[in-house]
């Protein structure tokens, strides 16, 4: 973990007010040649262009005329989730571009949520509902229909995202395609930053045991899932996990003889 960005974090952790901040520590995390202070002042130069839209589905038009829109075949690149990129090329991934309609409804005193869609991140903007990936309004007809039609529990689907669970959610999208592409290091790296914002997330240390098991470091597991028992949210999830510590345990015992 960069000590800097462990610093930045924490200071955003301290008033997690602004989305596009906590989405700019982020960037940094990804790529430290990040630059915030254009991404500010481009969020800024935006809002002065939409400052004329009467509402949200007019400001979501204007960032789509300026050639806002989805990453299309570039969607799972680790990029998608770093703000200034996603400013400069106009493409990115529902979160990011979700971040921006935030940053520009915010600065032009409409407000705005992040609500936490299920595999698409979704904008709120008093009572109209916007998909970013799309730059459109959408409903949320349209919305429970896709949750049927993917056989996903509605439960949860619109909650509100403060703007530390965006930060949350864009590091787990990098944390995964580290670790789909097994650099498992770098995974480990970056669930310590998710650790800051959930340090009770017993999922977040399985899927650090997942890494640690990859890398053979067998005492590592044992560590990270008797703290994931601690953290379980019910019994049954508990003794599940038991069940697996146990057997890392024996695997350990192994190792070292």
């Amino acid at each position: 973990m960069n000590p800097r960005w462990k610093d930045d974090l924490a200071g955003f952790l301290d008033a997690p007010d602004d989305p596009v901040e906590g989405a700019l520590v982020v960037a940094r995390i990804i790529n430290a040649e990040s630059d915030s202070d254009w991404a500010r002042a481009e969020i800024g130069r935006l809002a002065d262009l939409a400052a004329e839209e009467a509402d949200a589905a007019g400001v979501a038009t204007r960032l789509g005329r300026e050639g806002f829109a989805g990453a299309g075949e570039r969607y799972y690149e680790a990029d998608n989730n770093r703000l200034d990129h996603v400013l400069r090329t106009r493409r990115g991934i529902p979160i990011s571009l979700g971040v921006i309609v935030l940053g520009v409804t915010q600065r032009l005193g409409l407000g705005g949520k992040g609500i936490n869609f299920p595999r698409h991140f979704l904008v709120k903007v008093e009572d109209e509902l916007l998909d970013p990936y799309a730059m459109a309004p959408t409903t949320m007809a349209r919305c429970r229909a896709w949750l049927k039609r993917n056989e996903i529990s509605e439960d949860g689907a619109f909650e509100e995202a403060a703007p530390a669970d965006i930060a949350q959610r864009m590091l787990n999208n990098v944390r995964t395609l580290a670790h789909e592409r097994g650099d498992f290091a770098r995974s480990l790296d970056l669930s310590d930053y998710q650790l800051m914002i959930a340090p009770k997330s017993y999922a977040l240390r399985v899927e650090r045991a997942d890494a640690w098991l990859a890398l053979e470091a067998s005492e590592m597991v044992v560590a990270e899932l008797e703290l994931a028992v601690q953290h379980a949210p019910t019994r049954r999830i508990a003794q599940r996990l038991r069940e697996r510590l146990e057997h890392a345990r024996r695997l350990a015992k192994s190792a070292v003889h």
